[in-house]
């Protein structure tokens, strides 16, 4: 059933005690002959044609346990959501969260799960290489540079200005 905001319902009852008829309002209105019929229902059993109060889903987290993830991402912010629903069910088997119920939260209150980028390792040896290489090159003449492979390949790229 679609949803129809309260004036589209009025205009909907007005419709009908005007003589339209109901397979009329109801392609007027875009929707099933059955939902005209159920919202006249409602109007007539309560007066009103207001939607009826909703219950919102239970919360699966206690605010004891929000606090808990929320500290938990605070002190260390590459923390992933996986890690942090499998650290939550471990505590609590009998009922477990999932890793959107931990997003939901951690974006509450103004956080966000992130993983560390993967990147290689440098070590001392790479650095001091690195670093020599620099230094002998750092002084070579833009001449020699364009006939250097790295060029070849930054043009095969399209990346060369």
């Amino acid at each position: 059933m679609p949803r129809l905001r309260e004036n589209e319902r009025n205009q909907l009852i007005g419709m009908i005690r005007g003589g339209v008829s109901v397979s009329t309002v109801a392609h007027h209105f875009n929707m099933t002959r059955r939902t005209v019929h159920v919202t006249l229902q409602r109007k007539r059993a309560t007066g009103s044609q207001k939607d009826r109060p909703r219950r919102l889903g239970r919360r699966k987290t206690t605010d004891r346990e929000d606090t808990r993830i929320r500290l938990s991402h605070l002190r260390d912010r590459f923390k992933t959501a996986g890690q942090t629903t499998a650290e939550i069910n471990n505590i609590r088997q009998n009922n477990p969260i999932s890793k959107w119920t931990v997003l939901r939260r951690l974006k509450t209150f103004g956080l966000r799960a992130r993983r560390p980028a993967c990147r290689t390792r440098l070590t001392a040896y790479n650095i001091r290489n690195r670093l020599d290489w620099a230094r002998i090159h750092s002084f070579w003449p833009r001449q020699v540079w364009k006939t250097h492979v790295f060029r070849l390949i930054q043009v095969s790229f399209g990346t060369s200005r």
